[in-house]
């Protein structure tokens, strides 16, 4: 009995610290649960967080802004061209030898000198301000630059969030395909054990599951590439999920309305009108060259001798009035007058190209909507009629009144309807984005949104 309950007791033992480790096994799992969750939660994203974080990773908005700021530091360098410059400059010489002609000393042992000048440009023949203006007008165009890339951006990020989205539902759908693959190789198997149905007839099932799963596995790989796409855009690191927009895009305008707002917001017209005056700045800077220029000059001079030489001056202080008017420089001014003028028309014509593309792009992207707001209403009835069908048809084929071609013909309706039902809505959401893109209206809009 003594040895009984001590193996008795040592069971009891080992059952307390089998129920201790489980207990702390349970209390651990229950730790790192809600952390899981919340790390989850933090891995889906909505549109307007895509947006952000492509606006503040992406590389061609830091190299829009650089742009940016090299254009100020330009213009900074224009404004100097009409304030004054102070030069100091000091040397000092070590000959091999005193000379002398006669009994004057002209070359010391050593000098020393020290010149301070101070010059005050008066006119420069108009280039100064048309600098200035150019400038100007150059920060101008950098800016609706740098809008205009992050308009670009915004319209990426939406497309790569929404073939994200659309991939996502195609594996749904390819999902449940092959659900109804499964469920249609059990009938077959079923009938065919009880003689209504050929061995074909479960061969043909299986071939679908087969295919059902292919497709599947297809799906999934387009939803990875897709993934990774949104991934670089935006710049987060590792796995995303995405969620519906909440916000709807609403558009009233007509195609008149809207091109004549393209005409007026675009960026890259609006770069357009402003490459064309900076053009025009540029006949006007290269006619400043057929004029003379007038400067002020003042200078400070020291030296020092050793020994001095026979008519040494150890301070100078001197000012003046310069001018200067070329006479020939072989054909140049020419040449940059003829070639300002050449890029002058050459930006005109642009701007006039430009102006089609734009109408064009807006035609495009407004057909597009209209096309997909009457092929979204007619999806909408093909996916009604192809359910009802496949579940009439499904029926009937459990009951061995339909074949397995009849079956698989209505599953094959049913998933094409459903996957161009779900293309054409995104497609929808997509084509509103596109055609406020081309109207540049789109990067405006979403501002406000942003900063929330």
């Amino acid at each position: 009995m003594s040895v009984l309950n001590e193996v008795h007791g040592e069971d009891r033992g080992g059952e307390g610290c089998i129920t201790l480790l489980l207990s702390t096994l349970v209390i651990l799992l229950f730790l790192i649960c809600p952390s899981t969750g919340v790390s989850a939660a933090e891995r889906t994203i909505t549109l307007m967080d895509a947006y952000r974080m492509a606006l503040k990773n992406h590389e061609a908005v830091k190299i829009s802004g650089e742009r940016l700021f090299q254009s100020e530091k330009n213009l900074d360098k224009a404004k100097t061209l009409i304030l004054p410059t102070l030069t100091a400059e000091g040397a000092y010489r070590k000959y091999d030898q005193q000379k002398t002609a006669a009994t004057f000393l002209i070359q010391p042992d050593d000098t020393k000198r020290f010149d301070l000048v101070l010059s005050q440009p008066l006119y420069l023949g108009g280039r100064a301000l048309s600098a200035r203006r150019r400038a100007r007008m150059e920060v101008a165009e950098t800016k609706e630059a740098l809008d205009a890339t992050r308009e670009g951006i915004i319209m990426d990020t939406s497309r790569a969030y929404f073939n994200l989205l659309k991939a996502g539902k195609d594996l749904d759908i390819k999902e449940a395909a092959l659900k109804r693959a499964k469920e249609r190789k059990k009938v077959a198997e079923s009938r065919f054990r009880v003689g209504g149905a050929t061995k074909a007839a479960v061969l043909r099932e299986e071939a679908e599951v087969a295919k059902a799963e292919a497709e599947l596995t297809d799906a999934e790989r387009v939803l990875r590439n897709a993934r990774d796409v949104l991934i670089s855009l935006t710049g987060s690191g590792g796995d995303i999920e995405v969620s519906e927009p909440l916000i709807d895009f609403p558009l009233k305008a007509d195609l008149e309305g809207l091109i004549a707002t393209a005409l007026e917001r675009r960026r890259d017209y609006r770069r357009a009108d402003i490459a064309k005056d900076i053009a025009s700045e540029g006949i006007r800077y290269a006619k400043g060259n057929f004029l003379p220029t007038l400067k002020l000059e003042g200078a400070y001079s020291w030296r020092d001798q050793d020994p001095r030489t026979t008519f040494f001056q150890k301070e100078t202080l001197f000012g003046g009035v310069v001018l200067t008017y070329p006479l020939f420089e072989g054909g140049l001014r020419r040449a940059e007058l003829a070639e300002a003028r050449s890029r002058y028309r050459e930006r005109a014509l642009e701007r006039a190209g430009l102006r089609r593309e734009i109408e064009l792009e807006v035609r495009a992207a407004f057909n597009d909507m209209e096309a997909l707001n009457a092929v979204i209403e007619s999806y909408r009835r093909q996916v009604a009629f192809a359910e009802e069908n496949y579940d009439m048809v499904y029926t009937q084929y459990k009951h061995g009144l339909a074949t397995s071609v009849d079956v698989v013909d209505a599953d094959t309706i049913l998933v094409s309807a459903h996957r161009g039902l779900m293309n054409a809505r995104y497609d929808r959401q997509v084509a509103i984005l596109a055609l406020k893109y081309r109207t540049g209206t789109l990067f405006d809009e979403m501002k406000g949104r942003l900063a929330e």
